[in-house]
């Protein structure tokens, strides 16, 4: 079976969310599918800007094709055409604009789809609120197959998002709470449909990681972009309370990328980008990972976190993140500062809840997101879809 994976960014250089999401799948399938990946040029999200060369080339066994976005996406425009479409009385013209400003605008890769439809046997759509996928799976409707990434946004609510999950013969869902969530907001016949609550498998780090970076001290630690819509600001706010009542609280660690700036306190520290090994070093040794986004799908980081056996505190007006804390056992929410303080002692302070905690978590990914299952959770959905169209 040859399978083309949609998705507007791809590359090494690219950690985290969807994207990052994508190439592990893609790679851990490959041993089991024929894989291509249609892409962009682009690097970064902010503008789309072609930074890759326009070129066909190999990463890490798969082909990947890149195709040039044809303009850069202005953030002042795209906002305008966005409150609108979100928030005030517009039609089904007005949402084309809004992902076509959205893009990544690149009619070549859209060509390339309706060109070469009939030289793969499905199309798999990462994102549902991005040019590729909307206009990609027009093209394809019976071999498409979406896998939302959905959050609690408007977006959801757009006509255009309806059209898209009612042209498609199959949704990929990453947790239970996105799948109910797209069930409550977007309206489409689900008759016919295959679909499934799969995710993406985490590898458990080895132990040898366990040696603590004396330097560091006790520490939480949040990991990935520091920016306003994943929480941050509401973290520091929360953090530099807690520090001026609690002395001896565990400094805040912080890794990734800074897009709004730190505070300059002593108990925080930024390390900036770290890799692979520094960051399963960093979640094996941590008190707790710290996840205020109030905004996730599916969240690899919290995952990441409990295969090392490291508890989670995250924020509760995120279903997907309290979903992940209430299946494992692994992990306490909060709501309001009072939450936050007192979940962030507890879990600081008891040792033995932690280890409790610690071996839930471990047993959750082992069961839920090893490799082995969720390969083969993807391999039958794949024979479902072509068993009932056959």
């Amino acid at each position: 079976m040859k399978l083309a994976f949609v998705i507007q960014r791809y590359g090494p250089e690219i950690i985290g969310g969807a994207e990052y999401f994508t190439k592990l799948v893609a790679e851990h399938l490959q041993d089991h599918l024929t894989i291509e990946i249609l892409t962009t040029c682009a690097k970064g999200y902010h503008t789309w800007e072609n930074e890759y060369p326009e070129k066909n080339e190999q990463i890490n066994g798969i082909l990947v094709r890149r195709f040039k976005n044809a303009k850069l996406r202005d953030m002042k425009s795209q906002t305008i055409i966005q409150e609108t479409v979100f928030y005030q009385q517009h039609n089904l013209e007005n949402e084309r604009r809004w992902i076509e400003a959205q893009g990544p605008y690149c009619p070549e890769l859209i060509t390339f789809i309706k060109d070469h439809k009939e030289d793969y046997d499905y199309f798999v759509f990462f994102t549902y609120r991005y040019y590729p996928s909307y206009y990609g799976i027009e093209y394809v409707k019976n071999k498409s197959i979406i896998v939302p990434f959905a959050e609690n946004d408007p977006a959801l609510d757009l006509k255009m998002t309806s059209e898209l999950f009612g042209k498609v013969c199959g949704i990929i869902y990453s947790t239970p709470e996105e799948k109910s969530l797209i069930k409550n907001h977007v309206k489409f016949d689900e008759t016919g449909k295959v679909w499934d609550v799969i995710g993406c498998g985490i590898d458990i780090p080895a132990s040898d990681l366990d040696i603590p970076d004396i330097q560091l001290g006790d520490y939480i630690l949040y990991l990935g972009r520091i920016e306003g819509s994943k929480g941050c600001y509401q973290l520091f706010e929360f953090y530099l309370r807690l520090i001026s009542d609690w002395d001896a609280a565990p400094d805040l660690v912080l890794a990734g990328f800074d897009a709004i700036g730190i505070p300059n306190n002593k108990k925080i520290k930024f390390l900036g980008f770290v890799s692979e090994e520094e960051k399963n070093r960093l979640l094996r040794n941590a008190k707790m990972l710290v996840m205020p986004s109030p905004y996730e799908s599916f969240s690899l980081v919290t995952l990441e976190s409990l295969s090392c056996g490291t508890p989670v505190l995250v924020n509760g007006e995120c279903d997907v993140l309290k979903g992940h804390c209430i299946r494992s056992n692994s992990g306490l929410w909060y709501q309001n500062f009072d939450e936050f303080k007192a979940c962030l002692f507890l879990l600081s302070t008891n040792s033995k809840l932690r280890k409790i905690m610690k071996s839930n978590g471990i047993r959750y990914i082992q069961n839920n997101y090893s490799w082995e299952v969720i390969i083969d959770k993807y391999l039958k959905l794949f024979e479902q879809i072509e068993s009932d169209l056959n």
